[in-house]
């Protein structure tokens, strides 16, 4: 792996909204790999976030390796009309929901996920209009969200994950991004003064 051609990544598992930190490298318009501890854990459908994006890069996993997933860019299209049902997985995650529309904002938990939905817990979900934002720990984005059925305390909510346009992000758009970022002045840190003497 060439570090100059390695870039940061942010990965989350759309079969149960998981995410955790990982290296990309061998990017390519097709795809890349990624590296951690955790690739073990995908499913299938992942969305990245790279360093210097806005917005995610659907990918599907086609290989494991040691501690490396192979991530393809090219997603499968549901024949028109197919409606496959998605594999729901339980899950407990808090999360944060407001209004698109209107300042209502309340935590609450995600008990269950798939790809396309997920099933929120908590008081007063009444309260909350159709259309939402959910924000869950680790991804700084939030996800565009449509209540569609509520019942005591419960709501199933349609997930719109918030994807790159395409065409994909080039390679050399990732690596300047990067150098961008690196030539920014860093602020610097306030040192912390500890009651021990440190």
């Amino acid at each position: 792996m060439d570090a100059d051609k390695c870039v940061s990544a942010l990965v989350v598992d759309l079969a149960d909204m998981s995410c955790f930190e990982a290296t990309a490298y061998d990017l390519t318009e097709n795809g890349c790999w990624i590296a951690s501890d955790r690739v073990d854990l995908l499913k299938e459908e992942v969305g990245l976030r790279l360093a210097g994006f806005d917005k995610l890069v659907r990918g599907t996993v086609i290989a494991f390796g040691d501690q490396q997933a192979q991530i393809s860019f090219q997603t499968k299209r549901e024949a028109s009309g197919e409606k496959r049902r998605e594999i729901r997985r339980q899950v407990w995650i808090t999360a944060i929901v407001c209004g698109k529309t209107n300042s209502a904002t309340m935590r609450c938990r995600i008990v269950d996920a798939s790809r396309s939905g997920c099933r929120l817990e908590g008081d007063k979900l009444d309260r909350l209009p159709d259309d939402i934002e959910v924000s869950i720990p680790g991804l700084d984005l939030p996800i565009s969200a449509e209540i569609v059925w509520r019942k005591n305390n419960q709501a199933g909510v349609r997930l719109t994950w918030p994807f790159e346009a395409s065409p994909k992000p080039k390679p050399e758009d990732v690596l300047e991004r990067m150098k961008e970022e690196d030539e920014k002045p860093k602020r610097k840190r306030k040192k912390k003064i500890s009651a021990f003497g440190g």
